[in-house]
């Protein structure tokens, strides 16, 4: 199960009104081996330009009612040295300001 095209619209629609300048899909929905109870895996690079704050939180919340599952928002400044060559290997571009 991969997410579909549909989803990826609502979620670009969604992040045009944000303070985020990139956002890729990883994870399971990339790789394809997403089931019905996985998560939505979405790596942002944020524009610091604007004030975030307690937004981030929130648009974590708003991303998980629209995809109606559960939503891990990451920051690409807040991924571990560890895991962002794993990231970066895998991400798929959905969005760009």
């Amino acid at each position: 199960m991969h997410l579909s095209s549909s989803k990826i619209e609502s979620i670009k629609n969604y992040f045009k009104t944000k303070p985020v300048l990139k956002a890729y899909l990883f994870g399971s929905q990339v790789r394809d081996v997403a089931n019905s109870s996985s998560d939505v895996d979405i790596l942002v690079d944020l524009d610091y330009t604007q004030k975030i704050g307690l937004q981030f939180i929130q648009m974590k919340l708003d991303l998980e009612k629209l995809l109606g599952s559960e939503v891990d928002l990451v920051s690409s400044n807040g991924l571990s040295k560890h895991i962002k060559p794993i990231v970066d290997s895998e991400k798929r571009l959905i969005y760009e300001k």
